[in-house]
């Protein structure tokens, strides 16, 4: 599941792109016993015929993201990280009126989040003591953070799941956490307004606790270490292939992280998603939208940012990673683009 996050990755690859036209398929209207109180809605920009696309698509990508909300996320592997292609990307979002999200992930996608990805150069350097600890990665982690920091992007994560390396493996996960804190203060000398924060996964936050219903404030702990130095509260979220229909999904669904942060946190869903095959399907996807506003009404949260534009077509995914997008590969609409577009409804602006 943790893989959805590599789709945004390989976006950021895409200096070409081509005309995304589509029919649009009419969407029930959302009901909601509540209004929900975030700013803004964002989504990861993938563009049509991802990865065989056009400078075209990529515009034409851009245009729709700023027709479904405010907010674009981009993120990046720091194995891959190519600052020129982050900057360019940053650039496109502010011309079209979209603001950027962005992400750094310094652990790797292919093993579960359990091993440090390192650039070619870092791990040439660092040899065989491939730590956080290590004095050399921790420098270069700091520079990479700084490089990110001095395109002064709005948002900066500098993890993304980071939850899944405190499951496998705990003291590099204290190793990361005060290496966190040191780039914080880095990053905030360079770019004081950047709010800077790591994303956990929710899924597996809500599998811990009902496996350990005992243990839940210590849990909380994985969380904590990050504080002061933690601006918001970043999240990411899959639920398919953990509840058969999103009509499944407990009323306190989200509202049950305030057993784990505070309701004055600003929480950020960086990336939310519910395929359209394998655990789910176009109906589910739509009705999954469709519920977002009850079950997210209680939540002091600022953005709800979806996991994917597009579709794609990679022979290295499932059928739940490839079509978790709004829109097929092709360029047409399924029903949860019309779904996710009518949640501006449903939001009450902060000033």
């Amino acid at each position: 599941m943790n893989a959805l996050s590599r789709l945004s990755l390989l976006l950021f690859f895409a200096f070409f792109l081509a005309n995304c036209s589509g029919h649009s398929q009419a969407a029930a209207p959302i009901s909601s016993t509540g209004q929900i109180k975030p700013s803004g809605l964002g989504i990861a920009i993938t563009p049509k015929n991802f990865p065989r696309h056009t400078m075209a698509d990529i515009d034409e990508a851009f245009r729709m993201a700023r027709e479904l909300g405010d907010y674009a996320v981009f993120i990046y592997q720091w194995g891959n990280l190519n600052l020129e292609t982050a900057k360019f990307m940053m650039e496109k979002s502010r011309q079209v009126g979209l603001i950027p999200i962005v992400g750094l992930s310094p652990t790797t996608l292919d093993k579960e989040r359990k091993e440090l990805d390192l650039p070619n150069r870092v791990q040439r350097k660092a040899g065989s003591n491939i730590s956080f600890k290590n004095s050399v990665i921790r420098k270069a982690f700091k520079e990479s953070a700084k490089d990110l920091a001095r395109l002064e992007p709005p948002y900066l994560c500098l993890a993304t799941e980071i939850n899944f390396l405190a499951l496998q493996r705990l003291t590099e996960y204290l190793h990361f956490a005060s290496l966190y804190k040191e780039v914080y203060r880095e990053v905030k000398r360079i770019s004081p307004r950047t709010k800077v924060f790591v994303s956990f996964q929710w899924e597996w936050v809500r599998i811990l606790d009902a496996k350990e219903a005992e243990r839940i404030k210590e849990h909380t702990k994985v969380i904590e270490i990050f504080r002061p130095e933690l601006d918001v509260i970043g999240l990411t979220t899959y639920p398919s292939p953990f509840h058969n229909s999103p009509a499944d999904l407990p009323r306190d669904y989200y509202a049950w992280m305030y057993h784990h942060i505070k309701r004055t946190d600003e929480a950020l869903f960086m990336e939310v998603g519910w395929p359209t095959t394998g655990t789910g399907n176009e109906q589910e996807q739509a009705d999954f939208i469709r519920r977002l506003p009850g079950l997210l009404k209680e939540i002091n949260f600022k953005v709800v940012a979806w996991a994917l534009l597009h579709d794609v077509s990679l022979a290295e995914f499932d059928a739940n990673l490839n079509t978790v997008g709004l829109v097929i590969s092709n360029g047409q609409r399924k029903p949860g683009y019309d779904t996710f577009m009518s949640l501006k409804e449903f939001l009450t602006r902060k000033p």
